[in-house]
C-alpha cells in the first residue's frame, strides 16, 4: 500500500476510535472496527480470541516477533474517554498492518490488540497467544507528553513500576459515644496504618536503593452520627516500586501490620477485637526490559537516524505489558508526543495525529531489523 494512503487510513482510524471510547473488557465495537479495517485493507491472517484479537503477517520464517496495542479507554465520571492515547496506540498498530502489506521482512510479525490495560488484567487475558504462537520477542510503546514528537525513550531494566491498590477494611463493635470503652473503634488503627505504611516505603527505598512509594488515596471511618462511636472503616493506599522484591515486601508489611493493629484494639467490656480484611485492585507487575533487545533497538535507531534517549529513572506509572516479559523477551519504550502536549489522563489530553504514522513506521523498522543486534 502507498504510504500516503496508509497514513490517511491510520489517521482516520485514530479519530474514529477517539470518538467511540470503550472501558476495560467492553471494547467490542473497537475490536470489530479494527477487524473490519484489517479485513478490508490487508491480507493478514486474522484471529478473534474473544477478549483479544491478533493478526499475523506470516512468512514461514523461523523467527516470530509481536507488537502490542491497548484498546481500552480511561474510565471517568463522565464515562470512558481516550485520555491515555490508546486510540493512537491502536491506530499505529493498524498502521503497521497497512505498511506491512506486500512486504517481506524476513520474519513473522504478530499484531496483538489487547483489552483492559488500565485495570492491569488485560495482558493476563492474552496469555493464550503464547500457546498458539512461538513468540521470540514482544514490543510495546506508550506516548510520552512533554517529550519531543517522535523521540524514542529507552530504558534498561525496569521501565515502569510494579503497583497495586490495597484496601484495608476494619470492623469492630459499636458503642454509645459517651461510653466508647464498650465498643471497638478502628479509627486509631487505621490512622496509624496511614502513617506507618508510607514510612515503611521510605525505609525500603533506603534498603534497596530504589524508588518505593505508598500513597494514601483515601480513608473512611464511622458515620456522621455524633451519638455513636465509629465501628468500621477502610483505608485505601496505592503501593508501588521499581523493584519487585521491595514491592512484595511493602505489600506483605502493610497486611501484617494491619493484622497486628487489629489484634491490639479491643473492648474493655469483652475480648472482642477488630476484624480485618484486604482487597487488591489494579495489580501491575514491573515492566522490565530485556537488555539484549534494548541494545538491538539502540543500534537500529542509530542506524535509521531516529532520535532517541534514555529515561534516567523508571516511570512511576505502571503498565500491564510487564506480564509479557514473563513469557518471552520483551521491550517497552516511550515515544514523545510533543513538548506542549497536555499530561496523560487530563481533560485536555488527546493523542496527536502526527504521532500515528511515526509510531507505525518505527514498528516497521523494528520488524525489518529483527531482534538481533545489527
Amino acid at each position: 500500500m502507498e504510504r500516503d494512503e496508509a497514513v490517511r487510513l491510520m489517521t482516520e482510524a485514530r479519530r474514529r476510535l477517539h470518538g467511540t471510547p470503550e472501558p476495560a473488557f467492553c471494547e467490542r465495537a473497537t475490536r470489530e472496527y479494527v477487524m473490519k479495517l484489517l479485513r478490508e485493507h490487508t491480507s493478514l491472517e486474522l484471529h478473534d480470541e474473544g477478549e483479544y484479537i491478533y493478526a499475523v503477517h506470516r512468512e514461514g520464517a523461523e523467527e516470530t516477533i509481536a507488537f502490542r496495542a491497548d484498546l481500552d479507554a480511561v474510565p471517568t465520571e463522565n464515562g470512558a474517554c481516550h485520555l491515555c492515547g490508546h486510540d493512537g496506540h491502536t491506530a499505529a498498530l493498524v498502521g503497521l498492518a497497512l505498511l506491512l502489506e506486500g512486504r517481506r521482512v524476513g520474519r513473522n510479525v504478530i499484531l496483538l490488540f489487547q483489552p483492559a490495560e488500565e485495570t492491569g488484567f488485560g495482558a493476563p487475558a492474552c496469555m493464550g497467544l503464547f500457546d498458539k504462537e512461538n513468540v521470540s520477542a514482544m514490543y510495546g510503546a506508550h506516548n510520552i507528553p512533554g517529550e519531543e514528537l517522535g523521540r524514542v525513550v529507552l530504558r534498561r531494566g525496569t521501565f515502569a513500576c510494579a503497583s497495586c491498590g490495597l484496601e484495608i477494611a476494619m470492623r469492630g463493635a459499636p458503642a454509645h459515644a459517651a461510653y466508647p470503652e464498650n465498643g471497638v473503634n478502628p479509627t486509631e488503627a487505621l490512622a496509624r496504618l496511614a502513617v506507618r505504611i508510607p514510612e515503611y516505603a521510605r525505609e525500603l527505598t533506603a534498603k534497596y536503593g530504589c524508588m518505593t512509594l505508598a500513597t494514601v488515596v483515601g480513608m473512611r471511618v464511622g458515620e456522621k452520627a455524633f451519638g455513636v462511636a465509629a465501628s468500621a472503616g477502610e483505608l485505601w493506599v496505592t503501593l508501588r516500586s521499581e523493584n519487585e522484591k521491595a514491592f512484595e515486601e511493602l505489600k506483605n508489611f502493610a497486611c501484617s501490620y494491619a493484622r497486628t493493629m487489629a489484634s491490639d484494639e479491643r473492648t474493655n467490656a469483652s475480648d472482642e477485637r477488630l476484624k480485618v480484611a484486604f482487597a487488591e485492585y489494579d495489580p501491575f507487575p514491573a515492566t522490565v526490559n530485556d537488555d539484549g533487545l534494548v541494545t538491538s533497538l539502540e543500534k537500529l535507531l542509530a542506524k535509521r537516524g531516529i532520535p532517541f534517549g534514555y529515561a534516567p529513572v523508571p516511570f512511576r506509572w505502571s503498565e500491564d505489558f510487564g506480564h509479557y516479559g514473563r513469557r518471552t523477551r520483551a521491550c517497552f519504550m516511550g515515544i514523545g508526543s510533543g513538548k506542549d502536549t497536555p499530561p496523560l489522563h487530563t481533560a485536555r489530553y488527546e493523542y496527536p495525529d502526527a504521532l500515528v504514522p511515526v509510531t507505525a513506521e518505527l514498528f516497521l523498522a523494528i520488524a525489518e531489523g529483527g531482534t538481533e543486534a545489527l
